[in-house]
C-alpha cells in the first residue's frame, strides 16, 4: 500500500510567559538529553494519583533549528472495541481488545538485547492504546501546532504550564503561560479600511459536575490506639453547575440566577446557546470605534464558528479569519501513522514563511 497525502490545518500561536523567557530554551533545557525530565515516564500528568488518563510530551527532538514534539493522550488499561466483518454472518460480531493483548511487532536490536539481559535489569514495557496526538513545533516564542479532536491548543497550554511550574519549577508557581492567537496582517488591514460596525458572538451553555459533601460525621466507635475521633465525609448530593463564557455572561446580566438553578442533569446536550451582539446606533465616537475594534480582534481566542464581525460599509470577517492558520499536505504511511519527518518539514517551512513575510512579528510578544 502506497503512502497517501491528506490536507491538514496547522495553527500559529504566540507564546506569552510572565517575565518574557524563551519557551524553546526552557523546553530544550528540561526535555533535552541533559534535562531533568528527559524520559516520558518522568513527565506524565494526571488529574490525581488514581486517574488512568495521562497527558505527556512523548517524542521531543529538533528539526532544522525548531524544537518539535508530540503531546500524547492515553487511558491506561483501556479496551478498544473492534468488529469482525464476515460476509457470511447474519451480523458482525463486536468484541473488545485490551491493551495487554496488543500483538508484539517485530523485535528490533535493542529489544532482542534486553531479552538476553537478566530479568531484574530488563526494562519494563507495556503497550497502551493511544487516544490522540497533537503535534507542535516551537521556535523561540513562536509555535505552530496541528491539533486533534481530543487534544486542542488549550490542552497543550495547560500541560506546558504544569510542566514548567508544578513538574519542574522551571518558572515560578502562578506564572502566566498563554498560547495566543494572532490574526494575519491582511485581517488588520481589512479592518483599517473598514472598521467593525457590529460583532456577533455565540457560546453554548455548558455544565460541570459538583459534589456537595454532608457535614463531617464523627464515628461512634474508636479504633484501638487512636486518640482523636475519626471524621468521615460522605457525598450527599451531586449537582451540575453552569460554566464557561455563556454562564459568565448570564451571571453578569442576571446576578444570582444560575446559583438558584437546581440542575439534576448536564446541559451539554441541551443545545442552549447564548448569542451576544455588540454594536452602536447610527454613529459612534473615535474612542467608541477603538473599543469595538479591540473587542473584535480579541475574539480570536474564541471558537471560530461562534464569531462574526460585520464591517462598516459592508463585508464581514468570520472567526476563522481571526486566527492565523494554513493548510499543509501531510503524508501518511501504509500503517496509518503520520510521516513525522514530512510533517515537521511542512510546519517549519510554513512558520518561517509567515515570519519572513512579516505576517508574524520577528519579536515575540511578552507580558510582565
Amino acid at each position: 500500500m502506497a503512502n497517501i497525502k491528506k490536507q491538514k490545518t496547522i495553527h500559529y500561536k504566540n507564546v506569552i510567559i510572565t517575565g518574557s523567557p524563551n519557551l524553546q530554551s526552557l523546553l530544550d533545557g528540561i526535555l533535552g538529553d541533559e534535562g531533568a525530565i528527559k524520559r516520558p515516564n518522568q513527565r506524565q500528568q494526571k488529574a490525581n494519583a488514581e486517574d488512568t488518563v495521562v497527558i505527556f510530551i512523548n517524542r521531543f527532538t529538533k528539526y532544522n533549528g525548531m524544537s518539535v514534539g508530540q503531546l500524547v493522550y492515553l487511558e491506561q488499561g483501556r479496551q478498544q472495541p473492534y468488529i469482525t466483518v464476515d460476509d457470511e454472518a447474519d451480523f458482525y460480531s463486536i468484541e473488545a481488545l485490551s491493551s495487554d493483548e496488543i500483538p508484539e511487532q517485530k523485535k528490533d536490536a535493542s529489544s532482542a538485547l534486553s531479552e538476553t539481559a537478566p530479568s531484574d535489569q530488563a526494562i519494563k514495557k507495556r503497550r497502551e492504546f493511544v487516544e490522540s496526538i497533537l503535534y507542535f513545533g516551537v521556535l523561540d516564542n513562536h509555535m505552530v501546532i496541528m491539533q486533534s479532536p481530543a487534544l486542542q491548543s488549550r490542552n497543550l497550554e495547560a500541560h506546558l504550564t504544569w510542566l514548567l511550574t508544578s513538574c519542574t519549577s522551571t518558572i515560578d508557581e502562578g506564572s502566566m503561560l498563554i498560547l495566543s492567537d494572532k490574526p494575519a496582517e491582511s485581517v488588520f488591514q481589512k479592518m483599517e479600511r473598514a472598521p467593525a460596525k457590529s460583532i456577533h458572538f455565540g457560546a453554548p451553555l455548558t455544565t460541570d459536575i459538583a459534589v456537595d459533601p454532608s457535614q463531617p460525621a464523627q464515628s461512634k466507635a474508636q479504633p484501638v490506639g487512636v486518640a482523636q475521633p475519626i471524621e468521615e465525609v460522605h457525598a450527599n448530593k451531586v449537582r451540575f453547575e453552569p460554566t464557561g463564557v455563556a454562564a459568565a455572561i448570564i451571571s453578569a446580566v442576571a446576578p444570582g440566577l444560575l446559583d438558584r438553578l437546581n440542575l439534576q442533569e448536564s446541559l451539554d446536550e441541551a443545545n442552549i446557546h447564548l448569542a451576544l451582539e455588540i454594536t452602536y446606533n447610527r454613529r459612534t465616537t473615535k474612542t467608541g470605534q477603538e473599543v469595538i475594534d479591540s473587542i473584535a480582534t480579541s475574539l480570536r481566542h474564541s471558537p471560530s464558528s461562534d464569531v462574526v464581525i460585520n464591517l462598516k460599509g459592508g463585508g464581514k470577517i468570520t472567526g476563522d479569519e481571526l486566527k492565523l492558520s494554513g493548510n499543509v499536505n501531510v503524508e501518511y504511511l501504509p500503517s496509518g501513522l503520520i510521516n513525522e519527518g514530512s510533517l515537521f518539514h511542512e510546519m517549519h517551512r510554513w512558520l518561517k514563511t509567515k515570519i519572513s513575510s512579516n505576517e508574524i512579528d520577528s519579536t515575540a510578544e511578552s507580558t510582565e
